[in-house]
């Protein structure tokens, strides 16, 4: 092993789990994840002398996973997908909390943590693609709101935005599912 394999190596060590990680979320496919992921590592370790010594190591690859992933989406997907926000209320989970039929007694703890559990990974699974990434950069993988920016190459103002926008599809899809299967009552009703 020369040391260029030796440097690349030890600097991907630590983030090759989150990388494979994401690399399925975004592409909600286990080969197609799998593909990402190698192409990720093999256009870093190219481009790996391009790489500046002591900057963010995490953020450059994670970089290089996101514009692949991107390019095989744009080539994927023509027309963007759409979204009313008209109805993200900004309150709604507080709202929601505070309703005495909020959540019903009988149900057994141990199986709704699992099962929302699930529920989670499917609503976020879900989002659009611009929302879903800045999710699972933030939330999922702990980037700070200036590394996503710098990730994604998208001002700051945006990733916020899209942030918030996100977190409060996620709240209205994940409650909409739990009023369907029951787990909320069904005289609870959404506040237009």
């Amino acid at each position: 092993m020369n040391k260029k394999q030796r440097d690349f190596s030890n600097l991907l060590s630590p983030h090759m789990q989150a990388l494979k990680n994401t690399a399925f979320r975004m592409t909600r496919s286990r080969s197609d994840g799998e593909d990402l992921y190698q192409e990720t590592i093999f256009k870093a370790f190219k481009c790996f002398d391009q790489f500046k010594t002591n900057t963010n190591f995490r953020a450059w690859i994670f970089r290089i996973l996101i514009n692949s992933f991107i390019t095989a989406y744009r080539k994927k997907i023509r027309q963007p997908q759409k979204i009313s926000y008209d109805d993200l209320d900004e309150y709604f989970l507080f709202q929601k909390a505070h309703n005495k039929s909020f959540v019903q007694d009988n149900i057994d703890d141990a199986f709704g943590e699992h099962h929302f559990e699930d529920d989670i990974i499917n609503a976020l699974e879900n989002l659009p693609y611009p929302f879903k990434l800045v999710v699972l950069l933030s939330d999922v993988e702990g980037f700070s709101y200036n590394e996503i920016a710098s990730i994604v190459n998208i001002p700051l103002g945006t990733v916020m935005s899209r942030l918030y926008r996100a977190r409060k599809l996620l709240q209205r899809n994940l409650w909409t599912y739990a009023q369907k299967n029951g787990y909320i009552s069904n005289s609870t009703r959404l506040k237009r």
